[in-house]
């Protein structure tokens, strides 16, 4: 019986060509959006989760409030951890990163910069469970100097050669020797470098002091250890016994006088399954995602399957009349309700299988194209993973039930007397089930229409908006270090080309770099509520002009005055501390080395300028006129940028032979802030795209079904004479009504959702109402193509022909 049902199902399936094809093709697309979105979920969601310890794994973070400023970090002291394991045997072990930063590594005569360096604890790999090709786990980093390293980098360095036992020397200093090699880790992780060096080598890894937070954390707990509890426990311990002292030591007043003063300051752990997620916190290891757009691409990959599926709907019930006939004589025969329910589910799940066997075809053929939609590295063997089988699988039998039910049944119940009669498709229930599904497609297309619009609104915006420098004409060579004495002379030469109008050397730049926070205090008295958690970059006297910077009150650094070694220029928000008084003239100061106070003249205000993402409001912040080589930024005036650049080259291979020399344009730095967002407005923009072609092909049938319906009544219209357009336009209002009913629940809709979106962003763009007209015009404008193809069609037919028929 099963072998005749689907035996029938390929008969209709071939008799019915057109019909099949845009089946097909319309549940082929929103399963292949459905596995790409699953795809880009479980690996957000398994951020890390390859750790067999996982679940007993926190990062110790911090979170306080110091002289009105919120304080979270990531990072920790360097005594936390060992004092941790020592007095509590909650913690079964731990283990230290020192931030990543940017180093020039050498061997022999080869010289690279490379991005992905990392200062370690011995015990890391065995605390993560990170394999080794070579060395051992438990000491490749014990002693100091000592450097592990990836498989893909020990390719690049050494070849053929054994690296073990080879020496790297890192930025022209210290030589670090091999002592083993990384296997392949998964690309979501956080803890996936290419070069891990021995944190022992660093003398600050045994600083005693709590208050100089440099090292990311991580604590395994014991076997049924309550995270939440044992941190109520452990921090007002810690707090109070470690780093208490040392705040009361620098402000000389008593801790409970600080705290009654409106700060706060305790540490929290956060789960490591957890960091990429929900963490947002300065020092991150890596860059991290977002739950939310999980949960937005989650509801997006749903609706674009049941968008699909309300097309098979849509085209099974138009094509009912067709049927009609057919399934009149099977209940004549003697066929039963339940006979006819199988034989029109079996279509169902043929054309399922049929859609999944496509679908597989196209993620297999755009998997390399979602990879950079996405900005994510999925391997293809992912395609062949337990957890993507067991989905394909389960979305075949799924997807013939939710989208062959409602078919099935409808079809089945038919009536042989009134299919006799004529009077098959009298009523306004099933209209009104097909309507609702027609709005439901239109709002979602128009919700991600306007979604999308919204998003590259937000985009222009920041890119147009006056970040309070001028990132234009702006090349930045990193890693000046690497010309040693040479560097002044480097920039001396470099200020005489005429296409160089300026050029300034810092390691700070106003787009993502090194930071440097440091607690400063009002005047010279170390003083609770004069504390103020500042930012302090190094720079040298060129760098306000040649970022364009404008000066709000007072000047300048200048090489004229000896005595700006001490001075320091701030900018209007930190201005804001001192309330109605000029800042001009005032002081600052911190703990120096030894403990010593160090107090700076404030010289000069800087009017405020975003030197983070847009998503932050301006935090204060100090210039001080101090040697930092990390980059040389030059401001050109806009001609010969090729040009210019060989000759920077030339330079640089003179007075640093054998470095690499690397740029960037500031604006590329800039843009690169807002990779994340601009990979959502893709993502979004691409399924926008699909969507409206799904919602084409149900629109597409659900005309056919009103043609069907209407067949008498046109070829009446056409005989009392009249026009194409008037027919056209008959056809037509009731659709166009259904979009605009659809546009106006979407409005509401999309408006609070990237409200909540735009809420991300500390200065963003108000949302213009022309974005929901545009994304209405669109999808009223396909909804007309898509009608008036079937209606002129209809429109065409001869009269006679149809008023026969029927």
């Amino acid at each position: 019986m099963l072998f005749n049902y689907f035996k029938i199902a390929i008969r209709n399936l071939w008799k019915f060509k057109f019909y099949s094809l845009i089946n097909i093709l319309g549940l082929a697309a929103g399963i292949t959006a459905f596995l790409f979105i699953f795809l880009y979920v479980t690996d957000e969601l398994n951020y890390d989760a390859y750790h067999p310890r996982v679940e007993r794994i926190y990062r110790a973070d911090v979170d306080g409030q110091l002289g009105g400023q919120e304080l979270r970090s990531a990072d920790n002291g360097a005594p936390f951890g060992p004092t941790l394991r020592d007095e509590f045997p909650e913690v079964e072990d731990f283990t230290r990163l020192r931030s990543r930063s940017s180093y020039l590594v050498k061997y022999d005569n080869n010289h690279f910069r490379e991005d992905e360096v990392i200062f370690a604890d011995s015990n890391l790999f065995q605390f993560f469970s990170i394999p080794l090709i070579q060395g051992d786990v438990q000491s490749a980093l014990r002693a100091p100097n000592s450097i592990v390293i990836s498989e893909e980098m020990a390719n690049k360095y050494f070849g053929q050669e054994d690296p073990m036992g080879k020496v790297l020397v890192l930025d022209n200093n210290e030589g670090y020797k091999v002592t083993g090699v990384r296997a392949e880790m998964p690309d979501n992780t956080d803890l996936k470098f290419d070069f891990y060096a021995s944190l022992g080598t660093l003398e600050e890894s045994r600083s005693n002091q709590w208050g100089n937070m440099n090292f990311t954390t991580f604590l395994l707990l014991r076997e049924g250890t309550d995270a939440t509890a044992f941190t109520d426990k452990f921090s007002p311990i810690i707090v109070k016994k470690y780093f208490a002292p040392e705040v009361e030591k620098y402000i000389g007043q008593s801790w409970d006088d600080f705290i009654a003063g409106g700060n706060r300051f305790s540490y929290i752990l956060f789960p490591l399954k957890d960091i990429h997620l929900h963490s947002d916190k300065g020092s991150e290891l890596g860059a991290n995602g977002d739950i939310k757009y999980v949960w937005i691409f989650s509801i997006i990959g749903l609706f674009i399957l049941l968008i699909a599926c309300i097309n098979f709907i849509n085209l099974s019930t138009a094509r009912s009349a067709i049927r009609a006939k057919e399934i009149g004589i099977r209940k004549v025969v003697g066929a039963q309700k339940r006979h006819l329910f199988v034989q029109f589910l079996s279509e169902s799940f043929l054309l399922s299988v049929l859609s999944m066997l496509v679908a597989a075809l196209l993620v297999k053929l755009f998997f390399p194209y979602f990879n950079d939609l996405s900005g994510k590295q999925l391997a293809v063997s992912q395609l062949f993973s337990t957890r993507f089988l067991i989905t394909v699988l389960a979305l075949i039998p799924l997807i013939g039930l939710l989208a062959g039910s409602y078919p099935a049944v409808f079809l089945s119940r038919f009536k042989v007397v009134n299919v006799l009669k004529g009077g098959l498709f009298k009523g306004k229930t099933k209209d009104s089930l097909r309507n609702s599904l027609v709005v439901f497609q239109f709002l979602i297309t128009v919700a991600l229409i306007s979604g999308t619009l919204v998003v590259y609104k937000q985009l222009q915006y920041i890119q147009d908006k006056n970040l309070g420098f001028d990132r234009d004409h702006l090349l930045i060579l990193n890693d000046v270090y690497a010309l040693q004495k040479n560097v002044q002379a480097f920039k001396t030469k470099a200020q005489a080309y005429p296409e160089v109008e300026n050029a300034t050397v810092s390691s700070f730049l106003p787009v993502p770099s090194i930071r440097n926070t440091t607690s400063f205090f009002l005047g010279r008295n170390p003083e609770q509520d004069k504390i103020v958690i500042l930012n302090n970059w190094d720079v040298d006297e060129d760098y306000i002009p040649t970022m364009g910077i404008k000066m709000a009150e007072g000047r300048n650094f200048s090489t004229d005055f000896l005595s700006d070694s001490t001075a320091v220029v701030i900018n209007q928000r930190m201005a804001q501390y001192f309330g109605d008084e000029d800042p001009i003239g005032k002081e600052i100061s911190e703990f120096g080395d030894n403990d010593e106070l160090v107090v700076y003249k404030i010289i000069g205000i800087i009017e405020d300028f975003h030197f983070s993402s847009l998503r932050q409001s301006i935090d204060p912040l100090a210039f001080f006129l101090k040697p930092s080589s990390g980059f040389m930024t030059l401001r050109l005036n806009g001609n010969e940028l090729s040009t210019t650049i060989q000759k920077l080259k030339g330079d640089w291979e003179t007075m640093a032979p054998g470095q690499p020399f690397a740029y960037t344009l500031m604006d590329e730095r800039f843009n690169r802030m807002y990779d994340g967002e601009n990979q959502i407005g893709k993502i979004i923009g691409a399924f926008s795209i699909l969507a409206i072609f799904i919602a084409t092909i149900g629109l597409l049938g659900l005309v056919s079904f009103a043609a069907q319906q209407r067949t008498k009544e046109i070829g009446i219209r056409k005989v009392l004479g009249a026009s194409m357009a008037s027919i056209v336009g008959l056809l037509s209002r009731d659709f166009i009504r259904l979009i605009l009913i659809a546009l106006l629940i979407a409005i509401p809709l999309t408006w609070y959702a990237m409200n909540q979106w735009l809420e991300n962003f500390a200065y963003r763009a108000n949302i213009p109402w022309w974005i929901f007209v545009v994304a209405g015009l669109v999808a009223i404008v396909i909804a007309l193509l898509t009608v008036s193809f079937q209606t002129i069609k209809a429109a065409l037919a001869n009269p006679v022909k149809s008023l026969r028929n029927e």
